[in-house]
């Protein structure tokens, strides 16, 4: 392929580590890090020793891709991140794992980290900055207030007002955390809770209004209008405003604002599941959304006019300076994270054509925790994968899927006819930061012209999900080149403070080195003495507790629950991936509530029908997997019925009422078994207790056919309005 029709891909280059969470620092820098000291096993660790995997320290790099000694290219931080204080006064405070965190830029261009690493789906407190400006540029690890709530796979984003809102993450109880905080002046500050938390959130500013968008990967996407100082919203509001996605949830997958000043436009592409099935294929459905009200109507989702060539899940989207958009990596295979269908051939997508063409194809596999950054010079630095434990957790992932190297795209549009880089504009005097509405400045070379120019963030990327990238065209005057003047951005709804690329593209569409400009926010004023006051008073709200509120769920109800057997794609089991099923499972429309918290050791979702009802599992399903998007293999209904049981010789059944049928009722076998083994991915063992019900039910029958009785069991749609019941326990009905 063509260089200027495919672009290039540069040699493969060893790293110190897999990165696994990049970051373009102000200073031209990449700040990497992984999950452990040892991701290539030099020490030949056994593969089933999985303490390995859940080290309390992380290792982070400095990658200078301009450095000229290769020995200065890429070096250990010069310190690692610590927790704030120690428990023993007479130790240092402990290291910490900043795997699994998230991470986006201040204003002032440090970067916070937030949340980490204890084990798989449990999350730790930590709150770090980076600051990379100390010490001539070396870095330093600066800990920070811990959050006092624990979160793995959290998402971190800058508001127009310089904040940092902080939603999601696993915490210690298995369960995404639906209470978002905001880290304000050093301060961690509550926010309304969330409908649904899944993990790594996909969120952007509407430039509309500056409230977070978020996209995905729930199927229902929300807007959080973020706190201010007004009489009316004052810490947060989930606003009544919703779009659905038609492709469902969609996990592991991107979503990029490709445009923040047309309004605002988003792309979210392929992941979850095709077609909703369950043979766990990814999708390569692309669906786009403009946030701007329209009429009074509320932005709607709609399929793209095209959709990747390729299924993908685990891939990354990166926004080019030019406004395209690179799809890298993934898998296309059925599962988690199917590298044996791993995809080298990436995509680009043309917001004006909105059509996708192929690139040239990648060397390496970038599949689960790979990442891609658009660098300074227009490249994209493709990176990472592997670091995982697959499922069933016997073993570390297999050696040749961890990937400690990295690869650096050249797009298309550096070559020139004959495929050759192209000759760059030069830009000379660019200023060091630049306020909201005032001119930019700059000198390019004498025969130098200029088609466009752009302002990128720089990006900060993990799991396919880029915290801080976002595009904006800006307006600028050429009729005195080589002298050009460019608006900065008019408002922090369209681009929030901190540093940017500057991107000054050419009639050929090459774009010169990117500088790095600050976009300085004005100073908060503070609110009137009585707002201010509301404000604090609001700010006090208790944050919602999913287990007090699943216990008081369970004394409240009289009706016994319905469980439903789910098992996720996402390897880390129920609790975790749980925002997915909890948001699917309320849109069942005979389901009246939905315990807050899942039973994670048993893969069970529990669910309250208004009436004493058959569940038509068919219709339960069917509702299920509208919102899902296939991304849990739904394993089958338990329920607890009450009725006079009759026998008939051997065969049982259960009386109906006004809101039921009759019942079949049948012995409960290892296929009834809806609780799940995580450890094996299987069914668990059925006991003897259970084997034994359906017997010892018989003969209670026997003795006596008036006593109603409570039977809990398996439920089966035989035909439209038939049903059996496999008995796993019994017991009389009490009063």
């Amino acid at each position: 392929m063509e260089a200027k029709v495919g672009g290039r891909w540069d040699a493969v280059f060893q790293l110190s580590n897999v990165c696994i969470h990049a970051s373009l620092l102000p200073t031209g820098k990449i700040l990497y890090w992984g999950r452990r000291k040892d991701p290539q096993n030099i020490k030949k660790t056994p593969l089933t020793d999985l303490s390995v995997m859940h080290e309390h320290t992380t290792s982070s790099f400095l990658l200078d891709l301009g450095a000229v000694d290769e020995k200065a290219r890429d070096k250990p931080t010069v310190n690692t991140p610590t927790a704030k204080s120690s428990s023993n006064p007479n130790k240092p405070p402990p290291e910490v794992n900043l795997f699994c965190s998230g991470h986006t830029f201040l204003p002032d261009g440090k970067l916070l980290v937030v949340g980490g690493h204890e084990r798989d789906g449990v999350g730790i407190d930590q709150a770090s900055i980076f600051n990379p400006f100390h010490d001539n540029n070396k870095g330093r690890w600066e800990p920070q207030q811990p959050m006092g709530r624990a979160r793995w796979y959290p998402t971190a984003i800058k508001l127009p007002d310089g904040n940092i809102l902080v939603t999601s993450g696993s915490a210690s109880d298995f369960v995404s955390d639906v209470n978002p905080q905001l880290f304000r002046q050093g301060q961690w500050k509550p926010v309304e809770k969330m409908p649904v938390a899944n993990l790594y959130p996909r969120l952007c500013i509407d430039p509309n209004t500056g409230s977070v968008f978020m996209s995905g990967p729930s199927a229902e996407s929300q807007w959080l209008h973020p706190p201010v100082f007004d009489p009316i919203s004052t810490v947060g509001v989930w606003g009544p405003m919703k779009a659905m996605r038609g492709g469902g949830l969609r996990e592991y997958a991107p979503s990029v604002m490709y445009d923040s000043g047309n309004d605002g436009n988003v792309l979210f592409i392929g992941g979850g599941v095709k077609d909703g099935n369950e043979g766990q294929v990814p999708d390569n459905l692309c669906e786009i959304i403009n946030l701007k009200v329209k009429d009074s109507q509320p932005p709607k989702w709609g399929p793209a006019p095209s959709s990747m060539k390729r299924p993908r899940r685990q891939h990354n989207g990166t926004i080019l300076c030019d406004g395209t958009v690179l799809v890298t990596g993934g898998t296309s295979g059925a599962g988690f994270n199917n590298t044996g269908l791993s995809v080298h051939t990436p995509e680009l997508w043309d917001p004006i054509t909105m059509r996708w063409k192929d690139m040239a194809d990648e060397s390496r596999d970038r599949c689960y925790h790979s990442i891609a950054l658009l660098l300074p010079t227009g490249q994209v630095l493709s990176a990472g994968g592997g670091e995982w434990i697959p499922s069933p957790p016997t073993a570390v992932n297999d050696p040749n899927d961890t990937h400690t190297d990295a690869q650096i795209f050249n797009p298309p549009y550096l070559f020139d006819a004959q495929n050759k880089l192209a000759k760059r504009p030069t830009v000379l005097g660019p200023p060091e930061a630049v306020k909201y509405g005032e001119k930019i400045t700059v000198t390019l070379a004498a025969n130098d012209d200029v088609k466009n120019v752009t302002w990128i963030h720089i990006g900060s990327v993990t799991h396919c999900n880029n915290q801080s990238q976002s595009f904006l065209s800006l307006k600028f005057d050429k009729s005195n080149l080589p002298k050009l003047v460019i608006d900065a951005p008019a408002s922090p709804n369209l681009a929030t403070p901190g540093h940017y690329m500057l991107f000054i593209i050419n009639k050929d569409g090459v774009p010169a080195i990117a500088p790095i400009i600050k976009l300085i926010g004005a100073e908060t004023e503070l609110p009137h003495p009585k707002i201010l006051a509301r404000h604090i008073a609001t700010e006090d709200h208790v944050p919602f507790d999913h287990e007090a509120v699943s216990e008081q769920i369970i004394a409240d109800e009289k009706r016994p629950a319905i469980a439903i057997g789910l098992t996720p794609i996402c390897p880390y089991g129920l609790g975790p991936c749980w925002g997915g099923a909890y948001e699917a499972l309320q849109h069942i429309s005979d389901v009246e509530l939905v315990r807050p918290v899942p039973s994670h050791e048993d893969s069970l979702a529990f669910v309250y029908t208004e009436h004493d009802i058959l569940p038509d599992i068919d219709v339960w399903r069917a509702e299920f997997r509208k919102l899902d998007g296939g991304a849990y293999t739904w394993r089958g209904i338990e329920t607890t019925l009450s009725g006079v049981v009759t026998a008939t010789g051997e065969k049982l059944t259960l009386a109906g009422n006004a809101t039921r049928s009759t019942i079949t009722l049948a012995p409960f076998q290892q296929s009834s078994v809806i609780k799940w083994d995580m450890s094996k991915a299987t069914a668990r063992s059925m006991t003897e207790t259970e084997a034994s019900a359906y017997e010892r039910l018989l003969k209670n029958v026997a003795h006596d056919q008036t006593t109603p009785m409570q039977v809990t069991g398996t439920l089966h749609k035989l035909a439209k309005g038939e049903y059996s019941l496999d008995v796993r326990d019994f017991g009389a009905v009490i009063t």
